[in-house]
């Protein structure tokens, strides 16, 4: 049988394991406290696609912009390259030619 020894050392050692449960269930709520206030920064799936749509959309916009300017830069280049043509000719023809006097 029991003695009330036993029974006070059993009281003791189930009132410390239940402390020490205790303990361990604050920790277990603080961390997920620190999670929960860490997930608030996170986007929701809505706000990531809708900054997603907009960022998708700034970068077809680019792309655009950047065959546009590729394409008149493109013709520049052919303009300037005629004209070079041109004024290489005019410059062959004013020094051959003859001068009058």
């Amino acid at each position: 049988m029991l003695t009330n020894e036993d029974l006070t050392k059993i009281k003791l050692i189930v009132t410390s394991g239940n402390s020490q449960v205790l303990k361990e269930i604050d920790e277990v709520k603080e961390k997920i406290e620190n999670v929960e206030s860490q997930i608030k920064h996170i986007p929701s799936k809505e706000e990531f696609s809708n900054s997603m749509s907009e960022l998708m959309g700034e970068v077809k916009s680019s792309r655009e912009e950047q065959t546009v300017t590729s394409n008149q830069l493109s013709e520049s280049q052919d303009r300037l390259d005629q004209h070079e043509t041109r004024l290489f000719s005019l410059e062959k023809k004013a020094t051959f030619s003859p001068t009058s006097a």
